[in-house]
């Protein structure tokens, strides 16, 4: 269960000294990055948000823009927005890939200007099983099916040992307002295809499925202080 107390231990065991480290936080506006902008608010670290505004969903994407920046400005927390435009050229395939490429060179131009020690991203356990399952089918070696680190190249994923639904709990007992995103809904991509597919089936099997994943997932990173993907050590 997500507690306020454990993700500290979490973010301690990531990052030693933590409470002295500055932060960009990625957020959304959905569920996960605004549970993770709460949890960091909460511990009363020293962070700043960056959020983007793709234009894909007209006035949904302003509307994810503004709880964020409700969030911050009823925090008093530095916001830095970057709202897509036609000089960006999006193309009428590989959204994904452009946006992800899109969104990091954002993030690494705010942390250079700003000197920020980290980029913190809100992946959880959930993510790391689809990402698991796509590599898997694509064939990748045994680097691609080791996951996604928790902590690698300053970019830290601190919800990774909690589930989605342990994320809404969290959210709800809390009170935390975000937006959910209905295009996640589709299966245009192969991760919603898998998200919405593949996992509920595997996750009827048994009832602590995610739970031995998460066990046995191992990430090897050599010369890291931390292996395995989703315990306290990542």
């Amino acid at each position: 269960m997500l507690k306020a107390s454990d993700f500290k231990n979490q973010l301690e065991n990531l990052v030693r000294y933590s409470a002295m480290k500055t932060y960009l936080l990625a957020v959304s506006g959905g569920v996960d990055s605004m549970v993770l902008a709460h949890c960091f608010n909460d511990l009363r670290l020293q962070f700043q948000v960056a959020h983007i505004n793709y234009k894909l969903r007209g006035k949904d994407s302003d509307l994810d823009q503004k709880v964020v920046q409700d969030f911050c400005k009823k925090n008093n927390i530095k916001f830095h927005l970057y709202e897509v435009s036609g000089k960006d050229k999006k193309p009428e395939n590989s959204i994904q890939l452009w946006a992800r490429e899109l969104r990091y060179h954002f993030f690494s131009q705010i942390q250079e200007k700003e000197n920020l020690d980290f980029l913190v991203t809100a992946h959880h356990l959930n993510d790391q099983l689809e990402t698991f399952i796509i590599n898997l089918s694509k064939a990748a070696g045994i680097n691609g099916l080791s996951g996604i680190p928790a902590n690698e190249n300053n970019i830290l994923r601190p919800l990774l040992p909690y589930t989605k639904e342990e994320i809404y709990t969290f959210a709800k007992e809390n009170h935390i307002e975000y937006r959910e995103d209905l295009s996640n809904q589709k299966n245009d991509y192969l991760r919603n295809k898998i998200r919405h597919e593949i996992v509920p089936k595997l996750l009827e099997t048994n009832d602590h499925f995610l739970e031995n994943f998460k066990k046995k997932l191992i990430v090897f990173k050599p010369d890291k202080r931390f292996c395995t993907a989703t315990d306290s050590g990542n």
